[in-house]
């Protein structure tokens, strides 16, 4: 069985209802608070999706839409810059678990 990359496992995650003119995060990131008051940026180093990058000059950018709602982002943010809101099931948002 051939092992699959972190990339190969990712697009593989699928997601209700979620294109692209109609999305809307569950996450909202304050990155001026990443890039003036943190100086770990631990959401870029532990994000297992890649949502949270540096650019070349240090600062903090976020893209929700790869997000496999795993909460990590919420635990290595001790600053306040991530408001989360888990996506309603119901009217069919958020990621489509295989698995539970």
């Amino acid at each position: 069985m051939k092992k699959l990359s972190i990339a190969e496992r990712l697009g593989m995650v699928n997601y209700l209802n979620q294109g692209k003119t109609e999305a809307k995060p569950h996450i909202l990131v304050n990155t001026d608070i990443c890039d003036t008051e943190c100086g770990h940026k631990a959401t870029t180093r532990v994000c297992p999706a890649n949502c949270y990058t540096l650019d070349e000059i240090g600062k903090v950018h976020f893209q929700f839409e790869d997000c496999i709602e795993c909460g990590t982002c919420m635990y290595a943010c001790d600053k306040g810059a991530v408001e989360w809101h888990y996506p309603d099931p119901e009217i069919g948002r958020g990621v489509k678990w295989n698995f539970g």
